[in-house]
């Protein structure tokens, strides 16, 4: 084979890493290989392989990790949490060798003894790469079939859903990113999906990442400690390989903790898109990425929350999507057609009444798109008749809370009263300004108010009212946050993680909170 010849048909075939202790091993595997067509590159440790799969597209792995100090199936998960897509080949020294099996139960594509015939490699590694393609091929057939599935869901019968619709087509064929906001179950990801699939990017992957799910969820030593801002600099490095020549959606980036929000400020500044180490622009051709939150993200730098230069990076393209209450023309074409979706897996066919349709206009939707669709999911499934009045859609408007009289309050309410009463004052910007406020016999000595006649003198340390009567919303929850996060702290004797159980949090939430309000 010519030089030439050899070149174009590397380059049209995946690289091939090879992680082998034994040097002798790994240069045979290495000729074989390259001998087929295939470009190589050889690891002696799991460090730097594991390092560079980050930078590879699905790639081929030939290993020993016998040689490199680990087991298979230990070896195996590490590749797979760094990239879902590899297509792994082990070498061991015996069929029997420790783990071999249990590798192959858990997704090796296959195995070879040492030494290594090199033709029956370069066999192996031919099928290892068709089935990846095949795999791969399949899974965005899936992905452009859900795509466009959802794309047809989106209804656009109302002024502000048509001029959204007009700009999102305007915006898919572009390159910026995008970013997204709106309220919770108002059809930001259905967006997503549009930008996606109107895109000249619709053959590729549309890979999501809920920064929402990392919040809840503990993440353990991963992003904690001095290597969090590396461990998210991975993940978000290994999601973006995923979305190689497609979009990655960045879920809820409002929840994103700082270090998520500086790994995906350095990601998009240093351009790198976990598949190629080129510049910004070779990046910026390859993943398209969009952003969503239900948060208002300019509050949220001002409250110093979230990193005003990412908010810039992120908001090239901004789309506003209105609640389902703003778009009442919607309402009824989305009950419609949700309808029939539900209606199809039944096999039945379901009409709304006019005093349903009705009913569904004079509901406010607090929980917008998402909430419609299940009021209409419930009545498919519980409706005995196949025309679905008013009071099958049992919709009722959601009252606020209102301020309960003393002498309505039960003794649940009472205990938890006393409780909250006997939690310790915690100081923050605006309790201490609450507290700071001068009474009228301020200043004048050996005065203080005097009780009104019958009235009950408050427990020592019992939050005023002026503390959730002053200052915003916002503020007044965050003083109750406060004193109650520090009463369950208090209780469980200074460990968080009890406290966090108490509080019906998980210990990354609790920590946050803490950092957030000064305790």
């Amino acid at each position: 084979m010519k030089v030439g010849q050899q070149e174009d048909l590397q380059s049209s075939r995946p690289r091939v890493l090879i992680a082998d202790g034994e040097p002798s091993q790994a240069k045979q595997a290495q000729q074989a290989l390259r001998d087929a067509g295939y470009a190589c590159q050889v690891f002696r440790e799991a460090d730097e392989l594991l390092a560079a799969i980050a930078a590879e597209r699905a790639p081929i792995i030939v290993a020993d990790p016998a040689t490199l100090a680990l087991g298979a199936s230990e070896f195996l998960s590490r590749v797979r949490a760094r990239s879902p897509e590899a297509v792994l080949i082990f070498l061991v020294a015996t069929p029997a060798a420790p783990g071999a099996a249990a590798a192959m139960h858990q997704g090796a594509f296959d195995y070879l003894t040492k030494p290594v015939n090199g033709e029956e490699l370069s066999a192996v590694v031919g099928r290892a790469v068709e089935m990846g393609g095949l795999r791969r091929e399949n899974r965005l057939l899936h992905e452009q079939l859900a795509a466009a599935r959802m794309a047809a869901a989106f209804i656009a019968e109302s002024p502000r859903s048509r001029e959204l619709a007009t700009l999102i087509r305007r915006a898919a064929p572009a390159r910026s990113p995008v970013l997204i906001q709106g309220p919770s179950g108002a059809g930001k990801e259905l967006v997503a999906h549009m930008l996606h699939h109107w895109s000249n990017r619709a053959r590729g992957p549309f890979v999501r990442l809920a920064f929402k799910s990392l919040a809840a969820r503990d993440t353990g030593d991963l992003f904690t400690g001095a290597g969090a801002r590396e461990g998210a600099f991975a993940l978000i490095s290994s999601f973006a390989q995923r979305a190689w020549d497609g979009t990655l959606f960045l879920d809820e980036i409002g929840e994103a903790s700082p270090e998520f929000q500086a790994a995906l400020f350095r990601f998009i500044g240093e351009g790198a898109s976990g598949a190629s180490p080129d510049t910004k622009r070779n990046h910026a051709a390859r993943v398209r990425i969009v952003a969503a939150t239900n948060r208002n993200l300019a509050a949220e730098i001002a409250a110093g929350r979230f990193r005003p230069d990412l908010y810039f990076e992120l908001n090239v393209i901004a789309l506003s999507l209105p609640p389902l209450r703003e778009r009442r023309e919607d309402i009824v074409p989305l009950a419609r057609h949700f309808l029939a979706m539900h209606a199809a897996e039944t096999g039945r066919l379901f009409t709304l009444t006019p005093e349903a349709e009705r009913a569904l206009l004079a509901y406010s939707w607090p929980g917008n798109v998402r909430e419609l669709e299940k009021v209409v999911e419930r009545a498919v499934v519980m409706g005995a008749a196949d025309r679905i009045s008013a009071e099958a859609l049992g919709l009722a408007q959601p009252q606020l809370p209102t301020a309960l009289e003393p002498e309505a309050k039960t003794a649940a309410e009472s205990e938890t009263a006393e409780t909250v009463a006997a939690a310790p004052r915690v100081a923050t910007p605006a309790t201490e300004k609450a507290v700071e406020k001068p009474s009228d016999t301020a200043g004048v000595a050996g005065l203080a108010p005097e009780p009104a006649p019958g009235a009950q003198t408050a427990p020592a340390g019992a939050p005023s009212a002026e503390q959730f009567t002053e200052g915003t919303l916002q503020e007044c929850l965050d003083r109750a946050a406060a004193i109650r996060i520090a009463a369950a702290v208090q209780a469980a004797g200074g460990n968080r993680g009890a406290a966090a159980s108490a509080l019906g949090i998980d210990r990354t939430t609790l920590y946050r909170l803490m950092r957030r309000l000064g305790l």
